[in-house]
Protein backbone atom coordinates (compact mmCIF):
# COMPACT_ATOMS: atom_id res chain seq x y z
CA UNK A 1 0.00 0.00 0.00
CA UNK A 2 2.85 2.37 0.83
CA UNK A 3 4.42 1.93 -2.59
CA UNK A 4 1.09 2.69 -4.27
CA UNK A 5 0.67 5.86 -2.21
CA UNK A 6 4.17 6.99 -3.07
CA UNK A 7 3.68 6.35 -6.77
CA UNK A 8 0.37 8.26 -6.73
CA UNK A 9 2.04 11.38 -5.35
CA UNK A 10 5.24 11.57 -7.40
CA UNK A 11 5.67 14.98 -9.03
CA UNK A 12 5.77 14.82 -12.82
CA UNK A 13 8.10 17.08 -14.85
CA UNK A 14 5.32 18.02 -17.27
CA UNK A 15 3.36 19.49 -14.36
CA UNK A 16 5.71 22.46 -14.29
CA UNK A 17 7.91 21.05 -11.53
CA UNK A 18 11.00 18.86 -11.57
CA UNK A 19 10.26 15.15 -11.20
CA UNK A 20 11.45 12.91 -8.40
CA UNK A 21 14.50 11.65 -10.28
CA UNK A 22 15.67 15.15 -11.22
CA UNK A 23 15.21 16.29 -7.61
CA UNK A 24 17.47 13.45 -6.48
CA UNK A 25 20.00 14.38 -9.15
CA UNK A 26 19.94 18.01 -8.08
CA UNK A 27 20.48 17.04 -4.46
CA UNK A 28 23.36 14.79 -5.51
CA UNK A 29 24.97 17.56 -7.57
CA UNK A 30 24.61 20.02 -4.71
CA UNK A 31 26.23 17.58 -2.32
CA UNK A 32 29.12 16.88 -4.68
CA UNK A 33 29.71 20.62 -5.12
CA UNK A 34 29.94 21.13 -1.36
CA UNK A 35 26.65 22.95 -0.84
CA UNK A 36 25.26 20.14 1.31
CA UNK A 37 27.24 18.98 4.33
CA UNK A 38 28.13 15.29 4.34
CA UNK A 39 30.95 12.77 4.32
CA UNK A 40 29.64 10.21 1.80
CA UNK A 41 31.61 9.56 -1.36
CA UNK A 42 29.33 9.11 -4.32
CA UNK A 43 30.24 6.91 -7.23
CA UNK A 44 28.15 5.80 -10.17
CA UNK A 45 25.68 4.16 -7.84
CA UNK A 46 25.27 7.30 -5.69
CA UNK A 47 22.01 8.43 -7.25
CA UNK A 48 20.29 5.10 -6.65
CA UNK A 49 21.53 5.06 -3.06
CA UNK A 50 20.14 8.55 -2.44
CA UNK A 51 16.82 7.56 -4.00
CA UNK A 52 16.67 4.48 -1.78
CA UNK A 53 17.21 6.68 1.28
CA UNK A 54 14.49 9.06 0.07
CA UNK A 55 12.07 6.18 -0.48
CA UNK A 56 12.82 4.88 3.01
CA UNK A 57 12.03 8.31 4.43
CA UNK A 58 8.72 8.40 2.54
CA UNK A 59 7.86 5.02 4.07
CA UNK A 60 8.63 6.47 7.49
CA UNK A 61 6.27 9.40 6.85
CA UNK A 62 3.36 7.03 6.23
CA UNK A 63 4.29 4.91 9.23
CA UNK A 64 4.14 8.05 11.40
CA UNK A 65 0.45 8.40 10.45
CA UNK A 66 -0.29 5.31 12.55
CA UNK A 67 2.69 5.54 14.94
CA UNK A 68 2.71 9.22 15.98
CA UNK A 69 5.62 8.70 18.37
CA UNK A 70 7.91 8.36 15.32
CA UNK A 71 7.26 11.92 14.06
CA UNK A 72 10.29 13.47 15.83
CA UNK A 73 12.66 11.06 14.08
CA UNK A 74 10.94 11.65 10.72
CA UNK A 75 11.19 15.42 11.13
CA UNK A 76 14.87 15.07 12.04
CA UNK A 77 15.59 13.11 8.87
CA UNK A 78 13.75 15.61 6.68
CA UNK A 79 15.63 18.45 8.38
CA UNK A 80 18.97 16.79 7.69
CA UNK A 81 18.10 16.56 3.99
CA UNK A 82 17.94 20.36 3.77
CA UNK A 83 20.69 21.30 6.30
CA UNK A 84 18.15 22.44 8.88
CA UNK A 85 18.73 22.33 12.63
CA UNK A 86 15.39 20.56 13.05
CA UNK A 87 11.74 20.41 12.13
CA UNK A 88 8.38 20.91 13.80
CA UNK A 89 4.87 19.70 13.04
CA UNK A 90 1.91 21.61 14.46
CA UNK A 91 -1.64 20.27 14.34
CA UNK A 92 -3.74 23.37 14.91
CA UNK A 93 -7.48 24.00 15.03
CA UNK A 94 -8.42 27.22 13.27
CA UNK A 95 -4.94 28.65 13.90
CA UNK A 96 -5.71 28.72 17.63
CA UNK A 97 -2.89 26.46 18.72
CA UNK A 98 -2.96 22.76 19.42
CA UNK A 99 -0.53 19.86 19.58
CA UNK A 100 2.95 19.55 18.17
CA UNK A 101 5.87 17.22 17.58
CA UNK A 102 9.47 18.32 17.06
CA UNK A 103 12.86 16.85 16.33
CA UNK A 104 15.09 16.70 19.38
CA UNK A 105 17.06 19.86 18.57
CA UNK A 106 13.93 22.03 18.63
CA UNK A 107 12.01 20.52 21.55
CA UNK A 108 13.37 23.09 24.01
CA UNK A 109 11.99 26.04 22.04
CA UNK A 110 8.53 24.58 21.42
CA UNK A 111 7.07 25.43 24.83
CA UNK A 112 7.65 29.17 24.34
CA UNK A 113 6.50 28.97 20.72
CA UNK A 114 3.23 27.24 21.71
CA UNK A 115 2.59 29.89 24.37
CA UNK A 116 3.00 32.56 21.68
CA UNK A 117 0.37 30.98 19.41
CA UNK A 118 -1.96 34.00 19.44
CA UNK A 119 0.91 36.40 18.61
CA UNK A 120 2.43 34.22 15.92
CA UNK A 121 1.20 35.56 12.57
CA UNK A 122 3.32 33.27 10.40
CA UNK A 123 0.70 30.53 9.87
CA UNK A 124 -1.93 33.11 8.89
CA UNK A 125 0.48 34.80 6.49
CA UNK A 126 1.47 31.49 4.95
CA UNK A 127 -2.14 30.36 4.58
CA UNK A 128 -3.09 33.68 2.95
CA UNK A 129 -0.56 33.01 0.18
CA UNK A 130 -2.59 29.95 -0.91
CA UNK A 131 0.62 28.33 -2.10
CA UNK A 132 0.67 24.53 -2.11
CA UNK A 133 4.30 24.18 -1.24
CA UNK A 134 7.05 25.18 1.16
CA UNK A 135 7.90 28.87 1.44
CA UNK A 136 10.92 30.55 3.02
CA UNK A 137 10.13 33.11 5.71
CA UNK A 138 11.10 35.97 3.37
CA UNK A 139 8.44 34.77 0.93
CA UNK A 140 5.75 36.13 3.26
CA UNK A 141 7.73 38.51 5.49
CA UNK A 142 9.86 41.49 4.57
CA UNK A 143 13.28 41.67 6.19
CA UNK A 144 12.09 44.52 8.43
CA UNK A 145 9.00 42.54 9.47
CA UNK A 146 11.18 39.55 10.25
CA UNK A 147 13.52 41.63 12.42
CA UNK A 148 10.56 42.93 14.45
CA UNK A 149 8.65 39.61 14.59
CA UNK A 150 8.35 38.62 18.29
CA UNK A 151 8.68 34.94 17.41
CA UNK A 152 12.07 35.71 15.89
CA UNK A 153 13.31 38.32 18.36
CA UNK A 154 12.13 36.60 21.55
CA UNK A 155 12.54 32.89 20.77
CA UNK A 156 14.26 31.92 17.52
CA UNK A 157 17.17 34.38 17.43
CA UNK A 158 18.19 33.86 21.10
CA UNK A 159 18.34 30.12 20.35
CA UNK A 160 20.58 30.56 17.32
CA UNK A 161 17.84 30.07 14.72
CA UNK A 162 17.95 32.61 11.91
CA UNK A 163 16.09 31.34 8.86
CA UNK A 164 12.94 29.28 8.51
CA UNK A 165 10.58 27.78 5.98
CA UNK A 166 7.19 26.18 6.25
CA UNK A 167 4.03 24.91 4.64
CA UNK A 168 0.39 24.82 5.74
CA UNK A 169 -1.66 21.73 4.80
CA UNK A 170 -5.44 21.53 5.49
CA UNK A 171 -6.84 18.08 6.38
CA UNK A 172 -10.49 16.88 6.25
CA UNK A 173 -10.92 17.00 10.05
CA UNK A 174 -10.85 20.79 9.79
CA UNK A 175 -7.41 21.01 11.37
CA UNK A 176 -4.36 22.50 9.73
CA UNK A 177 -0.97 20.84 9.65
CA UNK A 178 1.92 23.29 9.75
CA UNK A 179 5.39 21.97 8.96
CA UNK A 180 8.30 24.22 9.87
CA UNK A 181 12.08 23.84 9.51
CA UNK A 182 14.75 26.13 10.93
CA UNK A 183 18.36 26.91 9.97
CA UNK A 184 21.22 28.74 11.65
CA UNK A 185 22.65 31.99 10.22
CA UNK A 186 25.80 30.13 9.14
CA UNK A 187 23.86 27.86 6.78
CA UNK A 188 21.77 30.73 5.40
CA UNK A 189 18.33 31.10 3.87
CA UNK A 190 16.36 28.21 2.40
CA UNK A 191 17.11 28.39 -1.32
CA UNK A 192 15.04 26.99 -4.14
CA UNK A 193 16.87 23.67 -4.12
CA UNK A 194 16.07 23.11 -0.45
CA UNK A 195 12.43 24.14 -0.90
CA UNK A 196 12.07 21.81 -3.88
CA UNK A 197 13.46 18.96 -1.81
CA UNK A 198 10.86 19.65 0.88
CA UNK A 199 8.14 19.95 -1.77
CA UNK A 200 9.00 16.44 -2.96
CA UNK A 201 7.96 15.17 0.49
CA UNK A 202 4.93 17.44 0.88
CA UNK A 203 2.38 15.22 -0.97
CA UNK A 204 3.35 12.34 1.30
CA UNK A 205 3.05 14.53 4.39
CA UNK A 206 -0.43 15.57 3.25
CA UNK A 207 -1.50 11.97 2.63
CA UNK A 208 -0.12 10.91 6.01
CA UNK A 209 -2.25 13.62 7.60
CA UNK A 210 -5.32 12.37 5.71
CA UNK A 211 -4.65 8.80 6.81
CA UNK A 212 -4.31 9.88 10.45
CA UNK A 213 -7.54 11.87 10.22
CA UNK A 214 -9.47 8.89 8.86
CA UNK A 215 -7.99 6.57 11.48
CA UNK A 216 -9.25 8.94 14.18
CA UNK A 217 -12.75 8.87 12.69
CA UNK A 218 -12.70 5.07 12.69
CA UNK A 219 -11.60 5.06 16.35
CA UNK A 220 -14.38 7.51 17.25
CA UNK A 221 -17.00 5.35 15.55
CA UNK A 222 -15.68 2.27 17.37
CA UNK A 223 -15.94 4.09 20.73
CA UNK A 224 -19.59 5.01 20.18
CA UNK A 225 -20.39 1.45 19.09
CA UNK A 226 -18.88 0.11 22.31
CA UNK A 227 -20.99 2.57 24.34
CA UNK A 228 -24.07 1.42 22.44
CA UNK A 229 -23.28 -2.20 23.28
CA UNK A 230 -23.09 -1.22 26.94
CA UNK A 231 -26.46 0.51 26.68
CA UNK A 232 -24.98 4.00 27.00
CA UNK A 233 -26.19 6.86 24.79
CA UNK A 234 -22.92 8.50 23.80
CA UNK A 235 -20.85 10.56 21.40
CA UNK A 236 -17.22 11.38 20.74
CA UNK A 237 -16.61 15.13 20.75
CA UNK A 238 -13.89 17.04 18.95
CA UNK A 239 -12.70 20.61 19.23
CA UNK A 240 -15.30 23.38 19.64
CA UNK A 241 -17.96 20.81 20.52
CA UNK A 242 -17.97 19.16 17.09
CA UNK A 243 -19.52 15.67 17.06
CA UNK A 244 -17.11 13.16 15.51
CA UNK A 245 -19.40 10.15 16.07
CA UNK A 246 -22.75 9.56 17.80
CA UNK A 247 -24.53 6.29 18.48
CA UNK A 248 -28.21 5.53 17.84
CA UNK A 249 -29.13 5.62 21.53
CA UNK A 250 -28.05 9.25 21.81
CA UNK A 251 -29.75 10.20 18.55
CA UNK A 252 -33.04 8.88 19.99
CA UNK A 253 -32.81 11.47 22.79
CA UNK A 254 -33.43 14.30 20.33
CA UNK A 255 -34.61 17.04 20.78
CA UNK A 256 -33.19 17.10 24.31
CA UNK A 257 -29.74 16.37 22.88
CA UNK A 258 -28.88 16.90 19.24
CA UNK A 259 -26.18 18.00 16.80
CA UNK A 260 -26.93 21.37 15.24
CA UNK A 261 -25.21 23.38 12.49
CA UNK A 262 -21.52 22.50 12.05
CA UNK A 263 -22.20 19.31 14.03
CA UNK A 264 -21.93 20.97 17.44
CA UNK A 265 -23.38 18.92 20.29
CA UNK A 266 -26.29 20.89 21.75
CA UNK A 267 -28.60 20.51 24.73
CA UNK A 268 -32.12 21.85 24.19
CA UNK A 269 -32.22 23.30 27.71
CA UNK A 270 -30.36 26.62 27.38
CA UNK A 271 -28.84 26.78 30.90
CA UNK A 272 -27.65 23.19 30.62
CA UNK A 273 -26.22 23.90 27.17
CA UNK A 274 -24.27 26.84 28.57
CA UNK A 275 -22.70 24.49 31.14
CA UNK A 276 -21.87 21.99 28.37
CA UNK A 277 -20.16 24.66 26.26
CA UNK A 278 -18.15 25.82 29.27
CA UNK A 279 -17.14 22.25 30.12
CA UNK A 280 -15.90 21.64 26.57
CA UNK A 281 -14.07 24.98 26.56
CA UNK A 282 -12.39 24.04 29.84
CA UNK A 283 -11.17 20.80 28.31
CA UNK A 284 -9.58 22.65 25.40
CA UNK A 285 -7.70 24.88 27.85
CA UNK A 286 -6.40 21.76 29.66
CA UNK A 287 -8.74 22.12 32.66
CA UNK A 288 -9.72 18.50 32.24
CA UNK A 289 -12.19 17.87 35.03
CA UNK A 290 -15.11 15.48 34.47
CA UNK A 291 -18.37 17.44 34.45
CA UNK A 292 -21.95 16.23 34.85
CA UNK A 293 -24.83 18.32 33.53
CA UNK A 294 -28.50 18.05 34.41
CA UNK A 295 -30.86 18.07 31.43
CA UNK A 296 -34.50 18.62 32.57
CA UNK A 297 -37.26 16.63 30.93
CA UNK A 298 -39.00 18.15 27.94
CA UNK A 299 -42.65 17.68 27.04
CA UNK A 300 -42.15 14.12 25.87
CA UNK A 301 -38.79 13.33 27.41
CA UNK A 302 -37.27 12.26 30.71
CA UNK A 303 -34.70 13.95 32.90
CA UNK A 304 -31.13 13.19 31.90
CA UNK A 305 -27.63 13.72 33.18
CA UNK A 306 -24.94 14.30 30.59
CA UNK A 307 -21.37 13.41 31.56
CA UNK A 308 -18.48 15.17 29.79
CA UNK A 309 -15.38 12.98 30.14
CA UNK A 310 -12.02 14.35 28.87
CA UNK A 311 -9.96 12.10 26.63
CA UNK A 312 -6.51 12.18 28.17
CA UNK A 313 -4.66 11.26 25.03
CA UNK A 314 -0.97 10.53 24.83
CA UNK A 315 0.99 13.72 24.24
CA UNK A 316 2.75 12.33 21.18
CA UNK A 317 -0.51 11.67 19.32
CA UNK A 318 -0.62 15.09 17.69
CA UNK A 319 -3.42 14.14 15.33
CA UNK A 320 -5.85 13.27 18.14
CA UNK A 321 -8.82 15.48 17.31
CA UNK A 322 -11.18 13.90 19.86
CA UNK A 323 -11.25 15.88 23.10
CA UNK A 324 -14.07 14.30 25.13
CA UNK A 325 -16.69 11.60 25.45
CA UNK A 326 -20.29 12.60 26.14
CA UNK A 327 -22.44 9.98 27.89
CA UNK A 328 -26.12 10.52 28.75
CA UNK A 329 -27.71 8.85 31.79
CA UNK A 330 -31.56 8.85 31.82
CA UNK A 331 -32.95 9.33 35.33
CA UNK A 332 -35.59 7.01 36.72
CA UNK A 333 -36.89 6.62 40.27
CA UNK A 334 -34.82 3.84 41.87
CA UNK A 335 -36.12 1.70 44.68
CA UNK A 336 -33.03 2.23 46.83
CA UNK A 337 -30.56 4.64 45.25
CA UNK A 338 -26.91 4.78 46.25
CA UNK A 339 -26.20 7.18 49.08
CA UNK A 340 -23.86 9.28 46.90
CA UNK A 341 -26.00 9.37 43.77
CA UNK A 342 -26.52 13.13 43.61
CA UNK A 343 -22.93 13.87 44.48
CA UNK A 344 -21.74 11.58 41.70
CA UNK A 345 -24.18 12.74 39.05
CA UNK A 346 -23.93 16.47 39.54
CA UNK A 347 -20.47 16.96 41.10
CA UNK A 348 -22.08 18.14 44.34
CA UNK A 349 -20.20 18.42 47.60
CA UNK A 350 -21.63 16.40 50.52
CA UNK A 351 -23.19 19.57 51.97
CA UNK A 352 -24.75 20.48 48.60
CA UNK A 353 -25.94 16.88 48.25
CA UNK A 354 -27.87 17.05 51.54
CA UNK A 355 -29.50 20.38 50.68
CA UNK A 356 -30.50 19.14 47.20
CA UNK A 357 -32.15 16.03 48.65
CA UNK A 358 -33.96 18.16 51.20
CA UNK A 359 -35.66 20.11 48.42
CA UNK A 360 -36.30 16.91 46.46
CA UNK A 361 -38.23 15.65 49.51
CA UNK A 362 -40.35 18.80 49.58
CA UNK A 363 -38.62 20.91 52.22
CA UNK A 364 -38.57 24.69 52.09
CA UNK A 365 -35.52 26.73 53.04
CA UNK A 366 -36.71 26.99 56.64
CA UNK A 367 -37.80 23.37 57.11
CA UNK A 368 -34.70 22.10 55.34
CA UNK A 369 -32.53 24.18 57.65
CA UNK A 370 -34.31 22.72 60.66
CA UNK A 371 -34.02 19.16 59.34
CA UNK A 372 -30.30 19.55 58.69
CA UNK A 373 -29.57 21.62 61.79
CA UNK A 374 -28.02 24.44 59.80
CA UNK A 375 -28.98 28.07 59.28
CA UNK A 376 -31.41 29.19 56.54
CA UNK A 377 -28.63 31.38 55.09
CA UNK A 378 -26.39 28.34 54.72
CA UNK A 379 -29.23 26.51 52.98
CA UNK A 380 -29.70 29.43 50.55
CA UNK A 381 -25.96 29.52 49.79
CA UNK A 382 -25.80 25.78 49.13
CA UNK A 383 -29.01 25.94 47.09
CA UNK A 384 -27.51 28.58 44.78
CA UNK A 385 -24.50 26.36 44.19
CA UNK A 386 -26.68 23.32 43.48
CA UNK A 387 -28.78 25.26 40.97
CA UNK A 388 -25.66 26.55 39.24
CA UNK A 389 -24.22 23.04 38.91
CA UNK A 390 -27.48 21.50 37.69
CA UNK A 391 -28.29 24.32 35.27
CA UNK A 392 -31.66 25.06 36.89
CA UNK A 393 -32.93 28.58 37.55
CA UNK A 394 -35.93 27.90 39.83
CA UNK A 395 -36.56 25.65 42.80
CA UNK A 396 -39.45 24.01 40.92
CA UNK A 397 -37.08 23.01 38.07
CA UNK A 398 -34.64 21.54 40.58
CA UNK A 399 -37.37 19.53 42.30
CA UNK A 400 -38.66 18.26 38.93
CA UNK A 401 -35.16 17.16 37.98
CA UNK A 402 -34.38 15.43 41.26
CA UNK A 403 -37.78 14.04 42.15
CA UNK A 404 -36.95 10.52 41.01
CA UNK A 405 -33.40 10.36 42.34
CA UNK A 406 -33.80 10.19 46.14
CA UNK A 407 -35.96 8.23 48.52
CA UNK A 408 -33.70 7.79 51.48
CA UNK A 409 -33.79 9.78 54.74
CA UNK A 410 -31.73 12.89 55.25
CA UNK A 411 -28.59 12.75 57.32
CA UNK A 412 -27.71 15.49 59.76
CA UNK A 413 -24.31 17.20 59.90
Amino acid sequence: MLSALKQATRIKPDAGRRGWASLISADLAAKESGHIVGNDTFASTGASRVEAVADELVDAIYEAAVLPETWPAVLERIAQSVQAVGGVLFAVDGLRGGSWAASEALVHVMGPVAEMAERNTRPQRGLAKRYAGFMADLDFLTLDEKESDPLYTEILKPNGLAWGCGSVIPVPSGDLLVFDFERTSEVGVFDRTALDTLDSYRPHLARAGLMASRLQLARAQTATTVMQTLGLPGAVIGSRGRVLAMNDLLEKLSPQIYARARDRLTLDHAPANAILEQALADIETRNEAVRSIAVPAGLDGISLVGHVIPIRRQAHDIFASATALFVATPLAAPASPDIGLLCGLFDLTPAEDRVARAFAEGHSVESGAAALSISPETVRTQLKRVMAKTGTSRQAELVQLLAGTTSFPLRRE
